[in-house]
């Protein structure tokens, strides 16, 4: 009897953990699919099956990486306090040093910065990867600034800044300690900062600010000395320009002047920033042969729209800066021209974003706008070669939708017409599609059976005279063979400037034959102005210039040419020759400003002819 009941009893117990596994294995299912969603990288769509696995479980060993992974999305949301509450939900057993410098950052931002320094300064540096290094050295520096403890700030920047290997980040830090080394440190604390970081950029900078203080108290002897130190390491630093108009300015009684230059020398366009920085040096180096010195101080926009508006009202604090050359991306251009206008202080900007020099009187570009560069043409097309119908086959992009309305609309005003337009997705590899609609067929219609000599179609009769093609050479060199190929032949091709590339010849080949583009700069063009820049860019730096180079060479042209008369050696002065400019000789073309403070200039016509460009302006 006693075996029986102790068998039932077994038994009993068998199946209720049976059953109890049977309900807990369901139970885990929902966690295991909203983890495996969020580590797909649908953090959004993660969000509420994290939540219900959770609530249906929420005593599962694993749940604290539902926690986990919810302080995560929530942390780059930005919404910091339920960042914190899931944080606070995982078990201290299981709260990993990522946990932890979550907590920290979170604290930080919830304005409890003493509470979140303490838990970022307790995490061991070796169990963090080098990202979460960077955030951490961040936060303390920026917690420090929020405490006014200075020396620490320095310290913890200085650590992000040799933690740091991109570039554009460690400009922005070099930046921040140039805020508080000038703005929010005595006197004692520099000198301090002085001896702790000799020898590093920022130690250059600790150096500069004791020497605008020394001139400040009249110790001009003790700021020259260091000033002369300064000029000569090699050491470098973001500031050592302002160290070099400083020493000009000691050197000449204070009549000093200077330039600001706003461009991206770092991030996603710095190779361009750079390119356009040697053509403004080279038109730098020239003017200061000749006459009164003018300085450059050069700021890293890093591409970054706040950034620049921030450096703009830096620039324009130094009485000695007399103007802005650049930006030269689209909305740091917007917000920097827009600070500049609130400055009153001149900005020439090679950007082409739309509306710029409508800003305000103190704005004005240099730079190949759409509707420059599609006047040009059209004028070409339409008065010279009497062409009266056109086709437009250009990329779904902002830039090839803007430059295809704004051709439309030129080639109508002058009375002319708009047979067809296509457009293709960048990606797009065959245009068949939009080669068949371009003639007039519909994009399923079978070719016909005869071909020319070369395999393709005959078509002596194409709809239109011109065909506008505002693309980039690799995608040129996809185009141009398959418009014979699909019945479109016997046409003129027309380009922008995006064609303008060293390899255009070699990408695009024989398919290009007799095709006109527009340019801002033509290295073998004949006038002797563009072969005496070309020549002299070449010498200097061992390599053909660009239209880059070209542009930031008649910028800086533009201004320092100004300069050289007494009356315009003010801000107002300035703005207001800049503003009666008239035929301004440069190598992108003779160039004035309108009423509006937008560019006027003859641009390069190019045309391809057997083989080679060829100058038809």
């Amino acid at each position: 009897m006693n075996r029986a009941i102790a068998a039932a009893f077994l038994f009993v117990i068998i199946v209720l953990l049976a059953g109890h596994r049977a309900m807990a294995a369901p139970a885990t299912a929902p966690l295991k699919q909203a983890l495996e969603l969020y580590q797909s990288g649908s953090a959004e769509r993660a969000i509420p099956l994290l939540k219900t696995a959770i609530a249906q479980n929420p005593d599962d060993p694993d749940a604290w990486q539902a926690h986990l992974a919810l302080a995560r999305i929530y942390h780059k949301q930005g919404r910091l306090a339920d960042m914190l509450a899931q944080l606070g939900a995982i078990p201290a057993e299981k709260r990993n040093t990522e946990a932890l410098l979550l907590e920290g950052l979170g604290l930080m931002g919830t304005r409890k910065t003493a509470a979140g320094m303490e838990r970022l300064r307790t995490l061991p540096e070796s169990d963090l990867n080098s990202s979460q290094q960077q955030q951490r050295l961040n936060a303390l520096a920026e917690g420090a600034l929020q405490l006014e403890h200075h020396a620490e700030a320095l310290y913890f920047i200085q650590q992000s800044v040799l933690h740091s290997s991109d570039p554009a980040s460690t400009s922005l830090l070099l930046r921040k300690a140039h805020d508080l080394l000038k703005n929010r440190c005595s006197d004692a604390e520099l000198a301090e900062a002085a001896f702790l970081y000799q020898g590093t950029a920022l130690g250059q900078d600790v150096l500069l600010q004791q020497a605008w203080r020394h001139r400040d108290a009249g110790r001009i002897d003790q700021a020259r000395q260091i000033l002369n130190t300064l000029t000569k390491t090699s050491v470098e630093f973001p500031f050592r320009d302002d160290a070099k108009m400083l020493l000009q300015q000691l050197s000449d009684g204070g009549a000093s002047r200077a330039l600001g230059i706003l461009l991206p020398l770092s991030g996603r366009f710095a190779n361009y920033g750079k390119q356009v920085l040697k053509g403004m040096e080279l038109a730098l180096e020239l003017h200061n042969r000749q006459h009164p010195k003018v300085t450059f101080l050069v700021r890293d926009s890093a591409g970054k729209p706040a950034l620049a508006g921030q450096m703009v009202g830096e620039l324009a604090s130094s009485p000695q800066v007399l103007g802005i050359l650049g930006p030269l991306t689209g909305n740091a251009a917007d917000t920097a021209a827009q600070r500049a206008q609130q400055e009153q202080l001149p900005m020439l900007a090679l950007s082409q974003h739309t509306g710029l020099p409508q800003i305000g009187p103190w704005i004005f570009r240099n730079s190949l706008t759409s509707e420059l560069q599609v006047r040009t043409l059209v004028d070409f097309a339409m008065n010279q070669q009497k062409m009266t119908s056109f086709g437009i086959l250009a990329p779904d992009t902002r830039l090839g939708r803007e430059i295809s309305r704004t051709f439309s609309a030129v080639v109508r005003a002058k009375g002319g017409k708009i047979v067809a337009i296509q457009s293709y997705d960048q990606k797009t590899t065959d245009f068949r599609r939009q080669i068949k609609l371009l003639h007039g067929k519909g994009p399923n219609a079978q070719m016909p059976e005869k071909r020319g000599a070369n395999g393709t179609q005959s078509n002596p009769h194409p709809p239109f005279e011109a065909l506008f093609i505002p693309d980039t050479p690799d995608r040129l060199a996809l185009i141009a063979p398959q418009l014979p190929f699909y019945g479109l032949s016997g046409l003129t091709l027309l380009g922008s400037a995006s064609w303008d590339t060293a390899d255009l010849l070699e990408m695009a080949g024989s398919y290009i034959e007799n095709a006109v583009f527009v340019s801002g700069f033509f290295r073998n063009s004949s006038y002797p102005l563009v072969q005496e820049f070309a020549n002299l860019y070449l010498n200097r730096y061992g390599i053909e210039p660009s239209l880059l180079e070209a542009q930031g060479y008649d910028v800086a042209g533009i201004v320092l040419s100004q300069l050289k008369a007494p009356a315009s050696v003010s801000r107002e002065g300035l703005r207001s020759a800049l503003d009666q400019l008239h035929n301004y000789p440069g190598v992108t073309g003779a160039t004035r400003f309108t009423p509006a403070g937008e560019a006027e200039k003859v641009l390069y016509l190019l045309q391809v002819k057997n083989g080679a460009l060829v100058q038809l302006n």
